[in-house]
C-alpha cells in the first residue's frame, strides 16, 4: 500500500496515530527525563509485580476467595511478561555488543 493509499484508509477508518505516552525525552531542560537506569529498573518491579500475582491468586482460589478464571488470566499475562522482558533482555544484549564492536 502506497503512502496515499495509507492516508486514505486512516481517513477512511477514522485511525488516528498512535500517541505514545512515555517519560523519556532527548531535551535537556525536561523535568521528566528518566534515564536508562531508571527506565529499566521501573520495568523490572513491574514485571515482578505482574509475576507474583498469579501465586497470589491461587492461594485466594484455593481458599474460595478468587476465580479460577482469574488465576489462569494472570497466568498467561505473567507468561506474555516473563517472554517480553526476555526478548528485551535479548535485544539490549545485542545492542551493547554492536556498540563495542565499533571502533573510536
Amino acid at each position: 500500500m502506497d503512502k496515499l493509499n495509507q492516508v486514505n484508509f486512516f481517513k477512511m477508518n477514522s485511525i488516528e496515530p498512535m500517541q505514545l505516552s512515555g517519560n523519556i525525552s532527548i531535551n535537556s531542560d525536561d523535568t521528566n527525563v528518566k534515564n536508562f537506569k531508571d527506565v529499566i529498573s521501573d520495568m523490572i518491579v513491574q514485571m515482578n509485580e505482574v509475576t507474583n500475582k498469579p501465586e497470589k491468586l491461587t492461594i485466594d482460589a484455593m481458599q474460595g476467595k478468587a476465580d479460577v478464571h482469574d488465576v489462569m488470566a494472570a497466568i498467561a499475562q505473567s507468561e506474555i511478561t516473563v517472554q517480553a522482558a526476555t526478548t528485551i533482555t535479548g535485544k539490549i544484549l545485542q545492542t551493547y555488543e554492536k556498540i563495542m564492536q565499533i571502533q573510536i
